[in-house]
């Protein structure tokens, strides 16, 4: 049985223009221990798609399952109990500037009414698997980008969580810094066989980390399956723009019969023997390169 399920999972939004359908019959199937990817461009649906599946967010409509719970039929106080099972990383850390390392590490505990002592001892452990054992005493100021992602990963993983979800946990980092937080996450996945969805829009994180993946666009899924199948047989378009970035070439519609028009007698019999048969559909291209924004450093793909 499936970890996570959402069936025909539905999102609209009443606003002054009128609906707007940011999630369209979603149906995704994420088993235990998977490493399962959620890709696509800014505003396709990742972001409340996530807030659905952690029910920050209720569906308009469809089911979201967890462990075999349909989290509709929960109560409000069995519905925060489910969510600890349920972690989130940030593309922005949001840790505790305030508090030391340790402290933001057993901070969920503390909420729990965890004893000092026993959240100390497990907010070292977490620091030592995430390699920051000798930061216990710093404060987030102090770190680096990828450090106060770790700390961050280390303080999800307190409550012993069954899923993380990582929203673009890595989308402000450096490459290298990128591959080291990509490598924690998939020793994490092996040590201690927690479930872990990646939200984001890089294809290269994808293709580092995940063994599954689906393609959302414009709210709804457009291709999913084994990551190895869709980059070696991309099937969508938008998978295809992700995949291939500056070298996809889109085929759109290119009707000839409209520019026979405005040829003479002459220029149309000399084209006679190219024009094409009729049952044939003749595609032009577009050409898709990448844009980097000059403030984030993200890449969007741009006509």
């Amino acid at each position: 049985m499936a970890l996570i399920e959402l069936k025909n999972v539905n999102k609209t939004y009443e606003t002054g223009v009128g609906t707007v359908r940011a999630l369209k019959d979603i149906n995704l199937s994420i088993e235990k221990s998977d490493i399962y990817g959620i890709i696509g461009m800014s505003g396709a649906g990742k972001s409340t798609l996530v807030r659905c599946l952690n029910y920050l967010e209720r569906p308009t409509d469809g089911d979201v399952i967890i462990a075999g719970k349909k989290l509709s039929d929960l109560s409000e106080k069995a519905l925060r109990e489910e969510r600890r099972n349920i972690s989130m990383i940030f593309q922005n850390f949001n840790l505790l500037m305030q508090k030391n390392v340790l402290k933001n590490v057993y901070f969920p505990l503390s909420l729990r009414h965890v004893k000092k002592k026993d959240a100390e001892a497990r907010a070292y452990e977490l620091l030592e698997t995430v390699g920051l054992k000798d930061k216990a005493k710093a404060y987030p100021a102090e770190l680096s980008g990828g450090q106060k992602q770790r700390v961050a990963i280390a303080r999800a993983l307190a409550s012993d969580p069954e899923i993380l979800i990582c929203d673009e946990a890595t989308s402000a980092l450096d490459p290298q810094t990128t591959k080291s937080i990509l490598d924690l996450l998939k020793k994490i996945n092996k040590e201690y066989g927690i479930t872990i969805v990646i939200i984001t829009h890089q294809m290269s994180v994808i293709k580092e980390i995940c063994n599954k993946v689906a393609i959302i666009e414009d709210g709804s899924l457009v291709e999913k399956g084994k990551v190895a199948d869709i980059f070696a047989n991309p099937k969508s378009d938008a998978s295809k723009r992700l995949i291939f970035g500056d070298v996809y070439i889109e085929k759109t519609p290119y009707d000839h019969d409209k520019e026979d028009e405005d040829l003479d007698e002459n220029d149309q019999s000399s084209r006679e023997n190219d024009k094409p048969n009729k049952e044939k559909k003749i595609f032009g291209i577009r050409f898709y390169k990448k844009k980097k924004d000059k403030d984030s450093g993200d890449e969007e793909l741009v006509g």
